[in-house]
């Protein structure tokens, strides 16, 4: 018998966005290699049956060398995560409280051993590698791994706080049990609720500062920038602890590429100028979902977001790429400085 290193990989999601973590799911499996066991778990309140069953059908599917994949499948009930957070008086993502979800997630695998580190991956994602080298992830002894691409400051953020993306996780789950990572969630939350805007993303980056290991950007390439020039990508991704070199190497060979919404739309959605259109709707024609039409974007854009949807219809691309960063940083740290002379702290 084979013995495979093992993978476990979490997708959260609603009904509503079943179709979209299902895209990213057949994207893995037609980037997957036979010589890693993946166990996929799918942490939902309310999926559907038929829906389930596309998963299924995902699961058992092969690469695209046509190689036979070792992959588990298993669903998990968020009903308990539904309850719990919905009580805590924080506000919903889109009508939906299930981006809380992950924080919870010890709770399914406190008493399976099996289950030591594990991986979650947002719903707007495609995973265009294997993941294979996390297998062997050196997470250094901290509870987690986040990705920390870009140095911007956010309000009620400390000075020290690194802005993390939270769509990419990495759980080293006996670490986060030593740190009673949980509990000092818990009792944050209870205590002041949302105060930063960000929802888990700005609970984990700012209550466990110098607690997690860093990811490295191939796992968390911003899928705007993904077309950007090389220039502009390393304006982008300006966290001091990247070097150009790994940058560029991220870019060339991404293993998850997150396709966040923005001006531009998703590439699911109607009108959407997303340059990675075509590749999303590629992985979309091999899933199950292959029939879907284009749906309605939600939320309505603001005027600075219809503003940088005209620069990127009509400026050159590196000018409007070049904007659009400097507006997206200087916004983040004039919002910080506003917040700190407001607040009347010390710079």
């Amino acid at each position: 018998m084979v013995m495979r290193k093992r993978i476990n990989i979490l997708f959260q999601c609603d009904n509503n966005f079943a179709f979209m973590a299902g895209v990213a799911f057949t994207s893995l499996m037609l980037n997957a290699t036979p010589n890693i066991a993946y166990y996929v778990y799918v942490l939902t309140p309310d999926m559907s049956e038929e829906n389930r069953e596309k998963y299924r059908i995902v699961s058992q599917r092969k690469n695209r060398k046509g190689e036979d994949l070792d992959v588990h499948l298993k669903f998990l009930d968020a009903s308990i995560c539904k309850v719990e957070v919905e009580s805590w008086n924080v506000p919903s993502h889109r009508g939906s409280w299930v981006t809380y979800y992950k924080l919870l997630l010890n709770r399914f695998f406190e008493h399976d051993e099996s289950v030591d580190k594990i991986l979650h991956i947002g719903a707007d994602t495609l995973v265009t590698g294997s993941l294979e080298e996390l297998a062997d992830f050196d997470f250094k002894g901290q509870p987690f791994a986040m990705n920390w691409s870009e140095y911007m400051r956010f309000p009620r953020y400390p000075k020290s706080a690194q802005y993390c993306v939270a769509e990419m996780i990495y759980f080293n789950l006996p670490e986060w049990r030593k740190h009673n990572c949980e509990e000092r969630i818990l009792t944050h939350i209870k205590k002041y609720g949302d105060i930063y805007g960000s929802k888990d993303q700005g609970i984990l980056c700012t209550q466990f500062i110098g607690e997690y290991e860093q990811l490295p950007l191939k796992y968390n390439v911003y899928g705007m920038t993904y077309y950007f020039t090389q220039n502009n990508r390393v304006r982008f991704n300006n966290a001091p602890i990247l070097t150009e070199e790994e940058i560029r190497k991220a870019y060339e060979k991404p293993e998850i590429i997150h396709l966040a919404r923005t001006f531009l739309y998703r590439p699911c959605e109607e009108e959407s100028m997303d340059r990675l259109n075509d590749m999303w709707w590629e992985y979309c024609s091999m899933s199950p979902w292959h029939d879907m039409k284009p749906i309605q974007p939600n939320p309505p854009l603001n005027y600075s977001e219809r503003f940088f949807r005209l620069l990127f219809k009509f400026l050159p691309m590196p000018l409007a790429e070049w904007l659009y960063i400097k507006a997206r940083h200087w916004s983040a740290n004039l919002q910080w400085l506003v917040w700190v002379l407001k607040e009347g702290r010390k710079l």
